[in-house]
């Protein structure tokens, strides 16, 4: 039961990261536009992997994530990044 999600919403163009509160009872969501990130850092343990997304007002993390989540998130960024003939959202 992992207390993270992490969703990216293409055609509005923003990545949410929800996390379930300390009891359970709620969630607490952090939603970014593609437009207000500055750097997303990928950081792998041995059975894990956390995110880091660097927007103009700090930073949001999403915790104990599996590495294929994790990887299948950065190539689909990437893969989207690709599509944008008219500027470049990621680098």
């Amino acid at each position: 039961m992992n207390p993270w999600v992490l969703t990216v919403d293409y055609e509005n163009e923003t990545i949410t990261v929800e996390k379930r509160n300390w009891y359970f009872i709620g969630i607490n969501k952090n939603i970014i536009a593609f437009r207000f990130i500055r750097n997303i850092r990928v950081d792998e343990h041995l059975f894990g992997a956390n995110i880091s997304i660097k927007a103009t007002g700090g930073w949001v993390e999403a915790k104990y994530l599996s590495k294929n989540d994790t990887e299948a998130f950065k190539n689909s960024l990437f893969e989207y990044n690709k599509g944008r003939n008219n500027h470049i959202i990621f680098s």
